[in-house]
């Protein structure tokens, strides 16, 4: 996997322009998919989406990203020789990504209530972390277990969803 990290990374700090790109894909692409997601649910009149979708996205990163943070704390790769780091490296383990977690949670979730916004958002979220492995505060392998946080997170609020008969 350091080798798929490398292969990213190695790109930061050569052209401006991508540099840009990326940390606007890691830092500021996230809040636009939250705020396109309100609005999408004003437009809709429809609150179970950004209730649900949430709740996906709060159970990956704050129950089973949390349980995994506390048996395994991986090193991010801002901490090794010859990273190049573009964005502030955040104070929690490395895996699984937060970002990729809550991100693809709420991708995940969103297949219950739009297929194609859900399929947009899954790619914006795959984006968002490569984005930050090309920035430097992730492995790929992080990117990859925030992504089965997310899709398990989504599959317990379909079941949460069901038991309510919601």
């Amino acid at each position: 996997m350091i080798s798929v990290f490398r292969d990213i990374n190695k790109f930061a700090k050569k052209w401006k322009w991508l540099d840009v790109l990326a940390i606007f894909c890691a830092r500021i692409l996230p809040y636009l998919m939250v705020l396109f997601l309100v609005i999408f649910a004003i437009a809709t009149k429809n609150w179970q989406i950004i209730f649900f979708t949430l709740l996906s996205a709060l159970i990956a990163r704050f129950v089973l990203n949390s349980f995994i943070y506390h048996f395994y704390k991986e090193v991010r790769p801002a901490y090794i020789r010859g990273a190049n780091v573009l964005i502030p490296i955040p104070g929690n383990p490395s895996f699984p990504s937060s970002h990729a977690a809550v991100f693809s949670a709420i991708s995940f979730t969103l297949f219950l209530y739009n297929i194609q916004i859900a399929y947009v958002f899954l790619a914006l979220s795959l984006l968002i972390g490569v984005a930050r492995v090309f920035c430097g505060v992730h492995w790929f392998r992080d990117i990859l277990g925030g992504f089965a946080s997310g899709f398990l997170s989504a599959i317990i609020v379909y079941y949460i969803l069901i038991y309510l008969h919601i």
